[in-house]
């Protein structure tokens, strides 16, 4: 609990308009405008960050750092430290009406600004296998590349970070729509298989390990939305992805540290003295998915040595 006077962790003028520190058990949560603020702050100062991360008009401190609270840099730099950060909200368990013209590398993604333009998918338009791997795919890079602190790294870095991360995320993606429709197997909105074995001697075992074994653990867990994203959070602020600057792994180190305690506070809260075992469960859901990507891309290259494979997206293509 908190008390209704307390000043607010930013400007330290104003008494601050509620408590938030997580994700479902924050008092006051502005679903409209898509933002999460986790910081004991003013209404004024929350404002503030929406309005700075929309505008972007924000140049750097005269002052080198050492200034009042009047200077926006060192504002919105006070924001950042006390916890607040932008979480897009939209709904990925269901892409069932969407397409995307092109085929973009995630360099070139990188360098587009602001969110990606989608079409309607024409009434009883029937999707395939490759259709379905891409546009899962590049919804998770449209969704991921709008967190603030990917924004905050530079061209190389964000490019490095989404290319090795946004696999793993519409894995995650899969298995938790297969949880929301009380299924035991992952697959695409419509109901496709998300794999096809083409390469005869593969066992059945090894098949049904990547439709069920991440499914089946998240309905275990009985994982909630909250749990994904934040949990997605921690896996996707990854500061040891290989050839990342020094600057890209501080930022995404103090944000991956952020969002573990965000997660931990949750499960104290929520399960109270099974707190910390479930926050170690949690954490431990990052195995599964990095065996079902190695067992997907294996499954991949022995169906490209049987089939060579043709029109491959260029977001599956690390160069």
């Amino acid at each position: 609990m908190y008390s209704t006077d307390s000043m607010c962790s930013i400007c330290n003028v104003r008494v601050i308009s509620g408590y938030s520190y997580g994700v479902s058990f924050m008092e006051e949560r502005i679903q409209e405008s898509k933002f999460i603020f986790q910081a004991l702050c003013c209404g004024a100062c929350k404002m503030f960050f929406r309005r700075v991360l929309f505008v972007k008009n924000i140049e750097n401190c005269r002052r080198n750092g050492n200034c009042t609270r009047k200077c926006r840099y060192c504002r919105f730099k006070k924001c950042i430290k006390a916890g607040m950060t932008y979480t897009p909200t939209e709904n990925l368990f269901d892409l069932n009406n969407c397409l995307f013209a092109g085929d973009p590398t995630v360099a070139e993604l990188c360098r587009i600004q602001g969110p990606l333009t989608f079409y309607p998918r024409p009434i009883n338009y029937q999707m395939n296998l490759a259709e379905w791997v891409f546009i899962t795919g590049i919804t998770s890079l449209d969704y991921l590349k709008k967190f603030i602190h990917v924004n905050m790294l530079n061209e190389s870095d964000r490019a490095i970070l989404l290319k090795f991360t946004f696999f793993d995320f519409s894995i995650f993606t899969d298995s938790m729509r297969a949880q929301n429709r009380n299924q035991e197997y992952i697959s695409f909105p419509d109901g496709t298989d998300v794999i096809k074995a083409e390469v005869v001697g593969v066992t059945d075992n090894f098949i049904n390990g990547i439709r069920c074994r991440l499914a089946a653990r998240i309905n275990e867990l009985k994982v909630t939305k909250e749990e994904f994203l934040l949990l997605a959070l921690v896996f996707f602020c990854n500061p040891a992805l290989p050839n990342l600057s020094d600057s890209g792994r501080g930022i995404l180190n103090s944000y991956q540290k952020i969002y573990s305690s965000a997660l931990l506070q949750y499960c104290l809260l929520t399960y109270q003295q099974r707190g910390p075992s479930r926050f170690t469960d949690l954490l431990s859901v990052y195995q599964i998915i990095a065996k079902t990507r190695m067992d997907i891309l294996y499954l991949f290259i022995l169906n490209t040595m049987h089939r060579p494979c043709t029109g491959l997206k260029k977001i599956y293509v690390f160069r």
